[in-house]
């Protein structure tokens, strides 16, 4: 059963994705670019999702989403998944390591940090496949949060265009699941160490900080008399730093910023842009916060 969102992607079950789909030819005449039809069958009706060459090549969801799912009980990895898609064109999943090994807290105080494993294909094109690793937040609607040197040191990141090296891809997927497993004393050590250097960094002036971060992430700044940008973010901060449950006693300190920001461009009522995008902005936010105090 689908749950709709109020802008974007639905969110829904994986029987939803793995509906049947092939590829046919087009039986109308065409340019060779439009030669071919992806075409999926929805509730026993048949529609088109993609006309394209005959050099693509069709990797159906169930040869995907299915399988990293099978990998991690053949593991034995607790996890649980959100699925969502748009259009029954594009696909994305969004799978939480339960194993409370994986997990992590920021030092003296109740922030709990996941670790998550996000995975997007389309029928159409306009999503490349991939699938990426990193940690998370339990709090409110963050998106995933990893250093960019790091992802690129331990690999946790894989990208696959419409050919079967997709396929090949999602085995590769076990042997990164098992080497973060094997070396998670040290993936998680350094990865995390930048989440405590944001986190002892006080803030005083919230305001130009914020101000300071959007602009270097060239996320442009909302300021109308239905809607602040920072005014939004500050307001997301402050309910953070004075949440008794946190337990950040009504300080601010990058960490609270940062992921302030997060907030802001992973929400969906907000923000319409694909996850991809949202993980390329944060990203940029991130490095820089790392490397500006």
């Amino acid at each position: 059963m689908e749950k709709r969102e109020k802008k974007g992607l639905i969110e829904c079950t994986l029987n939803d994705l793995v509906f049947p789909v092939e590829l046919r030819d087009n039986p109308r005449n065409t340019n060779r670019e439009y030669s071919r039809v992806v075409t999926g069958i929805l509730n026993g009706d048949e529609i088109d999702l993609n006309y394209c060459s005959p050099y693509y090549q069709l990797v159906p969801n169930a040869d995907i989403f299915p399988k990293v799912e099978e990998i991690f009980r053949r593991n034995n990895i607790d996890f649980s998944v959100v699925y969502q898609q748009l259009n029954n064109a594009m696909f994305y999943a969004n799978y939480v390591i339960e194993d409370p090994d994986f997990a992590y807290r920021i030092p003296n105080t109740n922030d709990v940090i996941k670790f998550r494993f996000e995975f997007q294909h389309s029928y159409n094109g306009l999503w490349k496949y991939m699938g990426i690793a990193g940690f998370y937040r339990l709090v409110c609607s963050n998106g995933l949060v990893i250093p960019v040197k790091e992802m690129k040191k331990y690999n946790l990141q894989l990208v696959g265009k419409h050919t079967n090296t997709i396929l090949h891809s999602v085995e590769e997927f076990q042997t990164l699941l098992l080497s973060v497993a094997n070396d998670l004393r040290t993936v998680k050590t350094e990865i995390v160490a930048n989440y405590e250097l944001l986190g002892g960094r006080m803030v005083t002036k919230v305001n130009d900080r914020i101000t300071e971060v959007l602009k270097a992430g060239n996320i442009i700044a909302v300021e109308n008399s239905k809607f602040n940008t920072v005014n939004d973010i500050l307001n997301r901060i402050n309910k953070e730093a004075n949440d008794p449950a946190l337990g950040y006693g009504g300080k601010v300190n990058d960490w609270l910023v940062y992921n302030g920001v997060n907030q802001y461009i992973n929400d969906n009522n907000l923000n319409t842009a694909t996850p991809e995008k949202r993980r390329t902005t944060d990203s940029k936010v991130f490095e820089y916060m790392l490397e500006n105090a």
